[in-house]
């Protein structure tokens, strides 16, 4: 190592030194004066010391100390730490991963090549990651921060900050919007903002990532994730085919415009779709899900859950838990437990065409308006469902089939039907007592297995073959 110095302050005050070093590892110190000093080759360490001095690490992964002064630093090649201290400093990283640290002064960052790591500190900076994914931290006064190309992650600290990420996919960290201000241009990456406090995504900025307690998250017309976090948000999606997640709280979230998808996260969450055909997802809790305009889907997951289609043909689905799912206008499908999940659910088809399935558990089902499908499988466990407006003249049984019961697929012939309270013979498979109203399936119709009631339709209703339909097992 070599240890090169120049004239202390007890010769001459003001002596201008030029220092170089070599190819091996140095330490220099300019001290007084307005000092130029060369790492070259090496991993080098440089002093500037007072005056406004010029620092140029060469190369080597060399740290640079500007000190007291107005100075310039370049780290050059390798990994280079720099440093400013105090006065307003110009520090350049150079090529491959650098450290740079303004410190105190009003100072200019140069990233450069590589993934570099860019810190203001105290004064007004200026902090500019160049290429590669930089990490920009402005800390106090105000800063402007430039990531340019590569995924950089900007924050801007305390006061008035300006924030630009440039091309990749960047991420803001903001502290308070009213001081940080975040630009992007359009077709420049998809961006993040991380945001402590309740956000509105401004223009050309994609995702939003709630953190804290924050409580509110807004977005814009691009298509957007917003991601709650554990307080109760509220997070609207606005134009765009957005995703929103509620994560832990009692949530509420709106789609807006567009093509969505909601989900709703742990605890009791409110979900509306609005326009455009959504999915929501109210997964754990007890949620409220509306779908509104547009083809939509509703999955209501863990819970005691309510469901509405609302407008236009949806899909629901209550999963497990004792659910209300209700279609609205549409022709909608109704699902309220899947095989294997038991729940007691209300089902409510509305107005349209629309297709009911209960599940496992004791389900009550009305079809509303229109010519409705009820769908049943043969499970001695299934349970017993309630069918409140039965239409005969409109509205069909489709029963799926059984292994070994002789049924043919499509409309059941007139033999597997009768009225009474048993089959009478061993072609009977569907038995409707109208003075109970209940509805059974006998396996074989000759007492080889008990008949199994698996619906309770009105009373004296004229229910005839016509009103079943075999469909494939499954």
């Amino acid at each position: 190592m070599a240890l090169i110095k120049g004239d202390p302050w007890w010769r001459w005050w003001t002596r201008n030194d030029v220092l170089d070093g070599n190819s091996e590892d140095d330490q220099i110190y300019g001290y007084e004066g307005n000092d130029t000093l060369n790492g070259n080759g090496g991993n080098d360490q440089l002093y500037g010391g007072n005056g406004d001095d010029s620092l140029y690490g060469g190369d080597g992964s060399d740290v640079l100390y500007g000190e007291a002064g107005n100075d310039s630093l370049d780290g050059g090649n390798g990994n280079d730490t720099l440093f400013g201290g105090e006065g307003n400093d110009i520090l350049s990283g150079g090529a491959d991963n650098d450290v740079l640290d303004g410190e105190n002064g009003d100072d200019q960052l140069f990233g450069g090549i590589g993934s570099d790591r860019l810190f203001g500190w105290y004064g007004n900076d200026t902090l500019n990651g160049g290429d590669g994914n930089d990490f920009l931290y402005g800390e106090g006064n105000n800063d402007i921060l430039y990531g340019n190309s590569g995924d950089d992650t900007l924050d801007g600290g305390d006061w008035y900050d300006s924030l630009y990420g440039g091309v990749g996919n960047d991420t803001y960290i903001v502290d308070n919007p009213a001081y940080d201000t975040v630009i992007e241009y359009a077709n420049e990456g998809i961006d993040t903002v991380r945001a402590s406090s309740d956000y509105a995504l401004g223009a050309n900025v994609e995702n939003l990532l709630l953190v804290g307690m924050t409580a509110n998250g807004y977005g814009n017309q691009l298509n957007n994730v917003i991601t709650g976090n554990e307080a109760g948000n509220s997070l609207y999606g606005y134009d765009g085919d957005d995703t929103l997640n509620g994560a832990n709280g009692n949530d509420y979230l709106d789609g807006g415009n567009g093509n969505d998808k909601l989900y709703g996260g742990n605890d009791n969450d409110y979900l509306d779709g609005w326009n455009g055909n959504d999915e929501l997802y109210g997964e754990a809790g007890n949620d409220t899900l509306l779908g509104g305009f547009g083809y939509d889907t509703l999955s209501g997951g863990l819970g005691d859950d309510g469901l509405y289609g609302q407008e236009d043909n949806d899909y629901l689905y209550g999963q497990e838990g004792n659910d209300y799912l209700d279609g609205g206008n549409g022709s909608d499908s109704l699902y309220g437990d899947f095989l294997g999940q038991i729940g007691n659910d209300t089902l409510v088809g509305g107005a349209g065409n629309d297709y009911l399935e209960g599940g496992d558990g004791n389900d009550t089902l009305t079809g509303g308006s229109g010519a409705d499908m009820f769908k049943f499988y043969y499970r001695t466990t299934a349970g017993i469902d309630t069918i409140t407006d039965f239409n005969v003249l409109e509205d069909k049984i489709y029963f799926s089939d059984v292994f070994g019961s002789g049924m043919a697929w499509g409309d059941l012939t007139s033999d597997r039907f009768v009225l009474g309270s048993a089959a009478v013979d061993s072609n009977d498979r569907f038995i409707y007592n109208s003075n109970t109203g209940a509805l059974f399936f006998d396996y074989d119709g000759a007492g080889g297995r008990d008949q199994v009631q698996f619906a309770q339709l009105s009373t004296g209703l004229s229910l005839s073959a016509a009103n079943f339909v075999i469909t494939p097992a499954g």
